[in-house]
C-alpha cells in the first residue's frame, strides 16, 4: 500500500505552542507514510508533487481552517484532474470549523493513531463525502466578504487568537449592535454590489454582508449553512443589508440552522454566485484573509472523501 502522507503548518497557533507534536505525530505515522512541513504555497505544491508521484492512499492535513484551504488548492492544482486521495482535517489550528462541521474531534496525536490503527488493520473508515467551493481559482469550504471579513480582521487584530476571544469580538458586536453602536455600524457598514446567482439577479443594490458555505457550520456552533444538508451538490449562499440591531431578533434562528424568516435576507442553494463590487472589496475563505477585488465567482467544486473516524 503506497501510504499515507501528512502535510504540517508548523505556523499555526497549536503547532507554534506544541512545537514537540511535529515529532510525535511522525513517531506516530511511522514507515508507511510521510510528514511534511509546509512553510509557503510553493512548498505545498512541492510536498503535493511527491505525494501524487507516491499516490498516497490518505492526504492528513494538520493546521487550522486556513491551513486546509491553502493546502487543497495547492493539492488540486496539482493532481489536476487525477482524484485527490481520502482526505483527513487533524485539528492543529484554533476555531477548527471545517473538521467540526464534517463531525472530526479529539487532539491531532488522537486522530492519526486511529487512523494509522485502521490503515493498517484494513478496518473500514467512516467517510463523509464533502463537497468544496472554487472561489476565483482559490478551493475553500467557508467564504465571506462584509461583516464575515470586518469580524475576522478584528478577530486576527490581536494575539493570542482562541476560541474565548472569538465569542468575546461575538458578544462586543451584539452588545454595541444593539444600541447601534459605532463599533456595530462600523462592521455592518454596506457596500455596492451586483449579485447573481444561478444566473438570476438579487434585489438589492448593496449589502451587509454576502457569504457562503458547502458545510454546515460558520463557526461558533452556528449551524448558519442549513441547506447544505438538503442540497448535497450545492452550496448555501446568504446576503442581507441590514442595519445590526435589526439582525438580533433572528441571531436565534441562524444559531439553530432554521430559515430566519428575516424580510432583507437573501439566502438559496447554489451552483454559481457572480459578484461584482462598485468598489474592490476584501474577502475571506476559511479564514485566511484575501486581498481586494472587483469580482468574485464561487462554483461548485469537487467533492472530497473525509475521513471522519
Amino acid at each position: 500500500m503506497p501510504g499515507i502522507g501528512i502535510v504540517l503548518n508548523p505556523h499555526s497557533k497549536k503547532n507554534r505552542q506544541q512545537p514537540e507534536r511535529m515529532k510525535r505525530i511522525a513517531f506516530i505515522v511511522g514507515e508507511k507514510a510521510s510528514c511534511a512541513q509546509t512553510n509557503d504555497f510553493n512548498d505545498i505544491e512541492r510536498v503535493a508533487k511527491g505525494f501524487k508521484e507516491r499516490e498516497i492512499d490518505i492526504l492528513g492535513i494538520s493546521g487550522g481552517d486556513g491551513t486546509n484551504h491553502r493546502t487543497l488548492t495547492a493539492f488540486l492544482k496539482v493532481y489536476g484532474e487525477k482524484p485527490l486521495p481520502k482526505v483527513t482535517f487533524l485539528r492543529g489550528g484554533t476555531l477548527n470549523t471545517i473538521a467540526a462541521g464534517c463531525g472530526i474531534y479529539g487532539s491531532p496525536e488522537k486522530i492519526i493513531a486511529n487512523l494509522i490503527y485502521k490503515y493498517h488493520e484494513d478496518e473500514p473508515f467512516e467517510i463523509k463525502r464533502v463537497r468544496m467551493m472554487k472561489i476565483n481559482g482559490h478551493y475553500g469550504f467557508i467564504w465571506g466578504c462584509g461583516v464575515i471579513y470586518r469580524f475576522m480582521d478584528d478577530y486576527y487584530s490581536d494575539v493570542p487568537v482562541s476560541p474565548a476571544k472569538a465569542a468575546k469580538t461575538l458578544f462586543k458586536s451584539i452588545g454595541s449592535a444593539i444600541v447601534n453602536g459605532p463599533y456595530a455600524c462600523k462592521m455592518f457598514e454596506r457596500f455596492g454590489a451586483q449579485v447573481r446567482v444561478n444566473g438570476r439577479e438579487w434585489s438589492y443594490k448593496n449589502y451587509s454582508a454576502l457569504y457562503a458555505a458547502s458545510v454546515p457550520y460558520l463557526g461558533l456552533s452556528f449551524k448558519t449553512f442549513y441547506l447544505v444538508d438538503k442540497e448535497a451538490d450545492s452550496f448555501h449562499a446568504i446576503g442581507f443589508s441590514l442595519p445590526p440591531r435589526n439582525i438580533l431578533p433572528y441571531v436565534p434562528l441562524m444559531f439553530l440552522g432554521r430559515p430566519s424568516g428575516c424580510p432583507n435576507l437573501l439566502e438559496e442553494p447554489a451552483q454559481k454566485m457572480e459578484m461584482v463590487f462598485e468598489e474592490p472589496i476584501p474577502y475571506t475563505i476559511d479564514g485566511d484573509m484575501h486581498s481586494p477585488v472587483s469580482q468574485i465567482t464561487l462554483s461548485t467544486g469537487p467533492q472530497l472523501e473525509v475521513i471522519v473516524r
